[in-house]
């Protein structure tokens, strides 16, 4: 088998290297999935740049979701066969072309969701379904305010959101984003380039604010939020993109009013997925990923394009990630393999 390691942090390309090792034999309870597809996204690339506060330990194979096929089962599990189509949940390390996983921690597909969809089912939809769900309980009626919403976990939350009757308020970099985001279905769309965006949330609200709220961008809008926040509010701060590729300490700084906080009794509360996948029961999480994966089989739930990459074209892979004009999520393709 082969498998992506690398030994050091820095720039992706400088630390990245394809491994050819034995492949793993799976242990009683274990499956030995056959790997299709895997996503990179920004965070696996701050995972190896060394900008993530929960590292693994070294050497590491990079990867925090993909799908494939069952290639062998361990002698004590049942109701898994040979050739279905899993989704990992909670098992690290997919830029791999085998990944050996507890039989608990696979989820099969619906058949016809597509291996494309799948490989995404779980980082993006399960922030998105968790954070809105299951923390904040939303339920019709209520109002959410979420940051970055032409983002993939943004547009998740729209469709959500829908489904479940709730409202949204959201907040957009540039106006021309606008238009975007009220199409996809949001109720109050909010340039944060307007001085007054502040003013404009709590006008949404009849000045009351909301008591449910979460962000990905931190520093100064992140602050701003949660001036927004009504008495008892709640902000989960799940990103950072204020600071992406800076490196000087103010742009990781979110400078909180402390007379909000206090006297409205607010709660500003960071949000990490592999955290709650540690701490939140194992039935839990699983019903979580097959109820996405219900939604996308119903198509009540639909992701982004996404575009395959060979692993021979790893650099382009790495570049498309990061890049604001992308044509769709790159997905590393195992079923390209280069050879030896």
């Amino acid at each position: 088998m082969k498998h992506f390691r690398f030994k050091r942090t820095g720039e992706p390309l400088a630390v990245l290297i394809l491994e050819d090792v034995p492949t793993p034999t799976p242990g009683d309870y274990d499956v030995l999935v056959r790997m299709l597809l895997a996503p990179i996204h920004p965070s696996d690339l701050h995972v190896l740049r060394g900008r993530v506060g929960r590292q693994p330990q070294l050497p590491a194979t990079p990867g925090l979701e993909g799908m494939g096929e069952i290639e062998a089962i361990g002698s004590s599990v049942k109701g898994l066969s040979v050739g279905t189509r899993v989704v990992l949940l909670d098992v690290p390390g997919s830029w791999s072309t085998h990944v050996v996983a507890p039989a608990e921690r696979v989820v099969p597909v619906p058949d016809n969701v597509s291996n494309e969809d799948a490989a995404q089912a779980l980082v993006n939809p399960v922030t998105a379904i968790a954070m809105t769900i299951y923390v904040h309980k939303l339920k019709s009626g209520d109002t959410l305010l979420q940051s970055a919403a032409s983002s993939v976990v943004g547009q998740l939350v729209l469709q959500i959101a829908k489904a479940n009757g709730f409202r949204t308020i959201n907040l957009v970099r540039r106006a021309e984003q606008t238009q975007e985001v009220s199409a996809r279905g949001g109720d109050v769309v909010i340039c944060t380039a307007d001085d007054d965006w502040q003013a404009q949330v709590l006008s949404a609200t009849e000045g009351r604010g909301v008591l449910s709220a979460i962000d990905c961008v931190a520093g100064e809008i992140g602050a701003g939020i949660a001036r927004c926040l009504a008495p008892g509010g709640r902000l989960l701060v799940f990103g950072a993109l204020s600071s992406h590729r800076k490196t000087e300490l103010s742009a990781f700084q979110m400078p909180v009013f402390s007379p909000n906080l206090i006297y409205k009794a607010t709660t500003v509360e960071g949000w990490f997925l592999p955290h709650w996948l540690s701490v939140t029961p194992l039935s839990e999480t699983r019903a979580t990923l097959e109820l996405v994966l219900r939604r996308l089989s119903s198509h009540k739930l639909r992701l982004p394009a996404a575009v395959r990459h060979p692993l021979s074209a790893l650099e382009t892979a790495l570049r498309e990630a990061e890049s604001t004009q992308r044509q769709g999520k790159p997905l590393l393709d195992f079923t390209t393999v280069p050879n030896s």
